[in-house]
This record gives C-alpha cells, sequence and structure tokens, in this order.
C-alpha cells in the first residue's frame, strides 16, 4: 500500500512516501505525485522524505527519477532528506546515489 503526505504549508514543500512503491502502487503514485505537483510554482524547493517507505523497487526508482526530471524542468530542487534501509540499499545497488543524494537534516 502507498500514500504520498505532502505538506504545501511547510517550506520547502516535503513529499513523504508512506508503505511501498513497487510496480504495483506506480501508477497511484505517479497521480498523487502529479496532484501535488500541480499546485506549485516554478522554482523553489522540496524535500523528499523516503523514511518510512518500507519497499522500493526498480519501478518505484524510475517513478522518483521522473520526480526529480519533472522538477528539475520546472526550475525547482529536490532533496532526499531521509531513506530507510531498504530504499537506500537499492538506490546504492542502481547506483542513483549521485542522482538521489540523501541529505539527512534536522527536519529528518
Amino acid at each position: 500500500m502507498f500514500e504520498l503526505i505532502h505538506d504545501p504549508q511547510q517550506q520547502p514543500e516535503r513529499l513523504t512516501l508512506v508503505g511501498s512503491l513497487t510496480i504495483y502502487e506506480v501508477r497511484q503514485a505517479h497521480e498523487a505525485l502529479l496532484a501535488a505537483l500541480a499546485g506549485s510554482a516554478a522554482g523553489g524547493s522540496w524535500q523528499l522524505d523516503l523514511g518510512q517507505l518500507e519497499e522500493l523497487d526498480s519501478a518505484g526508482a524510475q517513478l522518483l527519477l521522473a520526480l526529480q526530471r519533472q522538477l528539475t524542468q520546472q526550475q525547482a530542487s529536490l532533496e532526499v532528506v531521509s531513506a530507510a534501509d531498504g530504499p537506500r540499499e537499492l538506490l546504492e545497488v542502481l547506483h542513483l546515489q549521485s542522482l538521489l543524494p540523501i541529505t539527512p537534516t534536522a527536519q529528518a
């Protein structure tokens, strides 16, 4: 099961992914992420919190890369502020840590 928690009041805006982001949830997650981005202005900063994401597969990682690309096209930045062990390990195995670096913050 996938859940997206979007806090547009927080600056930078935070997207928290909860549950699983696998091939089975990618469509739902894609729709939820598009809805979250729809109300945002160009530019700005976003935080992606993967700390509550229990399961991530290559389809989910591809969606995260698409999210990053979309925000880059909107001249916005994306910072991954937390990741659970499973998602962190997959990003490392796929050698994506340079594209989606995890930067712990005081808020994470």
